[in-house]
C-alpha cells in the first residue's frame, strides 16, 4: 500500500492526509460518539462512518490549492451522501454474500457459515469494501465532471493491491497487540485481539481509499 506514497506527486499527497488523521485522535473520537460506534463493534457501520468522515476532513490536509477548494464541503456532505447512496451500498452487500459464500467454499473447504471467524472476516471485508465504494463516488460527485470515473479508477487500483491490503492489515494488528502487551505488561486477551483485527482492517481500508483516490486525481 505504499506506491502511492512514492510515485511522482499529483494534486493528492496520501501521506500528509494520513498523517493529519494520526495527529488528530481527538477528532476521532468526537466523530465516533456522533456516529453512536459501539466500542465493542470497532468495525461496524457506525465506526466506518466515523473513520471516513475523518478521511473525509483530512483530505484537504493534502491537497494542492485547486483541489482543497474543490474539497469544501465534502467533508460536511459525507453523512447525507452515505444516507443518499445507500442503494450501492446494499447492493454490494448483497453481492458479497454469494462471494462469501464461495471463497468460503473455494479456498477454505468449508460450509458457507459453519466457522463464525471466518465467515465474520469475510463479512467484514466486503463491508468494509462497500463503504469505501460509496466514498469514492462520493469523492467524486463533490468534484464534479473534471474527475468523472475517479471510484472505478481508484477501485480498480486497490483491487490489484489486495495483498498488500492483507499485509497492511496484519502489520497494523500486530503492532498495536505489541504496544497494549508493552502497556500493560500482558498479552492482549482474545476479545482484545478481536477488537484489535478490526481496527486494523478499518483502517487499512480507509488508507487504501485515501491512496486509491490519490492515485486516481494523479491520472486525471
Amino acid at each position: 500500500m505504499s506506491d502511492a506514497a512514492t510515485e511522482s506527486p499529483g494534486p493528492l499527497d496520501p501521506t500528509s492526509v494520513l498523517r493529519w488523521m494520526r495527529d488528530n485522535p481527538g477528532r476521532l473520537r468526537a466523530l465516533l460518539t456522533e456516529e453512536n460506534a459501539d466500542d465493542a463493534q470497532p468495525a461496524g457501520d457506525d465506526a466506518v462512518r466515523a473513520h471516513l468522515r475523518l478521511a473525509a476532513e483530512a483530505l484537504p490536509h493534502g491537497a494542492d490549492a485547486h483541489l482543497a477548494q474543490a474539497m469544501a464541503g465534502f467533508a460536511e456532505g459525507l453523512p447525507a451522501w452515505f444516507d443518499e447512496d445507500r442503494d450501492t451500498f446494499d447492493r454490494q452487500i448483497e453481492m458479497g454474500q454469494g462471494a462469501i459464500a464461495l471463497e468460503e467454499h473455494l479456498l477454505f473447504q468449508s460450509a458457507p457459515g459453519s466457522d463464525p471467524t471466518l465467515h465474520a472476516a469475510l463479512e467484514r471485508k466486503v463491508r468494509l469494501g462497500a463503504w469505501n465504494r460509496i466514498f469514492l463516488r462520493g469523492l467524486e460527485a463533490q468534484l464534479g465532471a473534471a474527475h468523472d470515473g475517479l471510484a472505478d479508477s481508484a477501485l480498480e487500483w486497490n483491487a490489484a493491491r489486495g495483498g498488500e491490503l492483507a499485509r497492511l492489515i496484519i502489520t497494523l494488528d500486530r503492532a498495536a497487540q505489541d504496544a497494549m502487551t508493552r502497556r500493560t505488561g500482558i498479552k492482549p486477551s482474545r476479545r482484545e485481539r478481536d477488537q484489535i483485527v478490526q481496527v486494523a482492517a478499518v483502517q487499512g481500508y480507509v488508507r487504501q481509499a485515501i491512496e486509491g483516490a490519490a492515485h486516481a486525481l494523479g491520472r486525471d
